[in-house]
């Protein structure tokens, strides 16, 4: 699991960053600006400015990361060190530097905020020491589970979880075979498809912060499903009220990734096929998806789109 990074390619670091003596944390995970949301055993990645340090490939044995829990510093545990360079228009541009991927995992310790609580108990945050020279800290704030659909935009380096194809950032959800599910291999209606998430959160029996799951154990939290069949639609937020997948929980052998199991609900009639795959960039308005399914805990939310074999059309019986 050392090679599972998971980045924000969605998050902006163009904005001019100063060049400073010291390493600087510049954003991290799936959200910016800071403080961050997180939850017990979830994975992070932190993009750190390595400052002065001259080659920013850092050794991992030159690189630490901390959690501070209100009380004291706790050591989190460090998957990967990668150097990445944000995009930018001009590549030459001063405040787009090399950054390093710091991909950390939250101690399930970590104290956590009551459902829908402003006030802040115990203050948390987070830092990284580059060559023993430490970033200042950075705010983060736990909850029991902060889920998110793992993508391909998310994941590098990861042999381990497959890849969609077809749709822009495709969702890890595969079919029982382990294959991607995509627009030339969509799902049917009654299928179980597993999803890849993070931020779950904890387990019962319980996980242990840096260690591979022995087993595949459910979420503490409860989770619910929405499927939306619409064209290319966004998540929402499960009702509690709605039924609850198959199976949400650790997913044996790796640290800190979770699965969702859940099955396909019949499309309704009239439902759009996904365009073919490889043609959606000459297509405006082109369906990449035509079934949104979330999932959602009383805490947090996160959903996926993805394509569906639509029913068949049956005709209407000869007249006698």
């Amino acid at each position: 699991m050392r090679r599972l990074i998971l980045v924000c390619l969605g998050v902006s670091i163009c904005s001019a960053q100063a060049t400073s003596s010291n390493p600087t944390v510049v954003a991290a995970g799936f959200s910016n600006p800071f403080p961050l949301p997180v939850a017990p055993g979830q994975l992070l990645t932190l993009f750190v400015q390595p400052g002065s340090v001259t080659d920013p490939t850092v050794p991992l044995t030159d690189v630490s990361a901390t959690f501070w829990n209100g009380s004291t510093d706790e050591g989190m545990p460090i998957l990967e060190v990668a150097e990445t360079t944000p995009s930018c228009s001009v590549s030459s541009n001063p405040g787009c530097p090399s950054l390093l991927a710091v991909t950390v995992q939250i101690p399930f310790d970590a104290p956590v905020s009551p459902l829908n609580s402003d006030i802040v108990l115990r203050p948390n945050a987070l830092a990284v020491s580059v060559s023993g020279v430490k970033t200042s800290y950075v705010g983060a704030q736990a909850y029991a589970d902060q889920v998110h659909i793992v993508t391909a935009c998310d994941v590098l380096a990861k042999p381990s979880v497959p890849s969609g194809r077809g749709l822009p950032c495709p969702p890890m959800i595969v079919h029982s075979d382990g294959t991607a599910v995509s627009m030339s291999s969509p799902a049917v209606a009654g299928e179980e498809l597993v999803a890849y998430a993070t931020g779950l959160g904890q387990t019962n029996p319980a996980l242990t912060t840096g260690q591979p799951a022995s087993a595949s154990k459910p979420a503490v939290s409860t989770f619910y499903t929405d499927f939306n069949y619409r064209a290319n639609a966004l998540a929402t937020r499960p009702l509690p009220t709605a039924a609850v997948p198959l199976f949400a929980g650790s997913t044996q052998r790796f640290i800190g990734l979770y699965q969702i199991n859940f099955v396909v609900p019949p499309p309704p009639v009239g439902t759009l096929p996904c365009a073919a795959s490889g043609v959606i960039p000459q297509i405006a308005n082109g369906v990449v998806s035509n079934l949104t399914v979330s999932f959602g805990s009383l805490y947090s939310f996160d959903g996926a789109g993805i394509c569906v074999q639509p029913q068949p059309v049956l005709d209407p019986p000869a007249a006698r």
